[in-house]
């Protein structure tokens, strides 16, 4: 062999050999990385198993409700008049006189969004889904979908936005799904009488199916702005088939009809 060949060949070796240093040398700073992933997916993995198994013995609210009975006027459990104190009561008063008179401000009729809990008594079906960490209900009423994470008692964040259904967290208590929910605007009605409610108000839904197969929801709501104290109310819910079909619902269509908008087009 050459020295011109011997040259190039011990260039060669040292050229690979410089790799295969180099390579190694990754291999080790990167193996603590690749440990600490594998070791958070199978704490993660743990985690799942465990949601997935504590799911397996809760019950199945899953599927399509409808509401038993429509709800046009709040009662609470006792079936009377929601503790109203002064200044619920004047709204209150304002609202129906304005009604009377043909002037209704329902939000609902400006097609404004349902507000929550106003929309779980919408006479329309809604889907409910089911997971270990969420459930997410899909309404017909004016599309509105509600996701749900079940990650335990609500704790608003500071720079919390108001909004028409507000921020809800869930959680498991027995056999009920404890759903929370605030930071409201307050501008929606709680019912279609005109019941108020202000952006204070908090409301807590305690779901359970019942053994004949319908499913109840007991909402209790606190708002010091309009209620002398907190009171409850109770909605009842029919199974519908699974093959219910939950159609197209434009509201916006009503607008051109609807005579206290500026924007609606004069008939």
């Amino acid at each position: 062999m050459t020295a011109h060949a011997r040259f190039w060949q011990v260039l060669l070796a040292a050229t690979l050999a410089g790799h295969v240093g180099t390579a190694a040398a990754q291999a080790t700073s990167t193996q603590p990385r690749e440990v600490e992933a594998r070791a958070r997916e199978a704490q993660a993995a743990e985690r799942v198993a465990a949601l997935i198994a504590a799911e397996r013995q809760r019950p199945r609210l899953a599927g399509i409700w409808r509401v038993a009975a429509p709800v046009a006027a709040l009662r609470t459990e006792a079936g009377e008049l929601p503790p109203l104190n002064a200044a619920g009561r004047e709204l209150l008063r304002q609202r129906q006189a304005a009604a009377k008179a043909g002037r209704s401000e329902d939000p609902l009729q400006q097609c404004l969004p349902p507000g929550w809990p106003r929309a779980l008594w919408a006479d329309a079906p809604f889907l409910l889904t089911q997971a270990p960490a969420k459930v997410t209900l899909f309404h017909q009423h004016r599309h509105l979908v509600r996701h749900v994470f079940l990650d335990g008692p609500l704790q608003l964040p500071k720079d919390a936005e108001p909004t028409w259904e507000g921020l809800t967290s869930g959680r498991w208590e027995g056999d009920a799904l404890v759903l929370e929910t605030a930071s409201f605007n307050g501008q929606q009605w709680l019912d279609a009488a005109g019941l108020p409610q202000s952006a204070q108000m908090r409301v807590t839904e305690h779901w359970r199916l019942q053994a004949d197969g319908r499913l109840t929801v007991r909402v209790n709501i606190v708002d010091p702005v309009y209620y002398r104290e907190p009171w409850s109310t109770q909605v009842l819910f029919q199974r519908q088939p699974d093959d219910t079909d939950l159609p197209e619902e434009e509201c916006s269509e009503a607008l051109l009809e609807y005579p206290l908008r500026e924007y609606a087009p004069e008939s």
